[in-house]
């Protein structure tokens, strides 16, 4: 979220947000790639509304996929969601964010609690917190108007509550991790 805020308090979207496009460096520090498809939040003609559908198919936010005009930031966001839902759970939520898929249209239809029941298949009954359900459903939103945006983000209760790890704690796990392989 603070490569995102950086990108975008610079006036930077980078429409193309999928786990490939997020590196760690030496330190683990996150950095985010692969800048071909990014652009000026306020756009070709200034009024904050970009128009180019591109991006990758699972990641990209409805309004693209609908070839609506569409504010950068939001479709970063959307991003970062289908992003962070998979690191959660291993998996994506939906193939694609239209209305023709199945588990799309179930946040599309307001069945979002039917979206959670099927995710749960086959994972503890507790395995999504309400609020971690709340940030996503938010992040999600198939309306752009309602969905989060980045400051809230920052100040939802699922991140304010300790729900990520510290970069030390970080660095640590995963130098661990490199040790066993190497």
């Amino acid at each position: 979220m603070k490569g995102l805020q950086y990108l975008h308090l610079n006036n930077v979207c980078h429409r193309d947000l999928k786990p490939e496009n997020i590196l760690l460096d030496e330190n683990y520090n996150l950095k985010i790639a692969d800048f071909g498809f990014s652009a000026h939040l306020d756009g070709k003609d200034g009024s904050g509304f970009l128009k180019s559908s591109l991006g990758t198919e699972g990641y990209m936010a409805p309004e693209i996929n609908e070839k609506k005009p569409y504010l950068g930031s939001g479709v970063d966001l959307f991003s970062a969601g289908v992003i962070l839902f998979i690191m959660y759970t291993g998996h994506p939520p939906f193939h694609k964010a239209v209305e023709s898929d199945p588990y799309y249209k179930l946040l599309i239809t307001d069945r979002n609690s039917t979206f959670w029941e099927a995710h749960l298949r086959n994972k503890e009954k507790n395995f999504f917190s309400n609020d971690f359900i709340n940030l996503l459903n938010s992040i999600l939103a198939y309306d752009p108007q309602n969905r989060i945006d980045l400051a809230e983000l920052v100040n939802h209760p699922w991140l304010k509550n300790g729900k990520c790890s510290s970069h030390s704690d970080i660095k640590t796990a995963f130098s661990q991790r490199q040790k066993a392989v190497v």
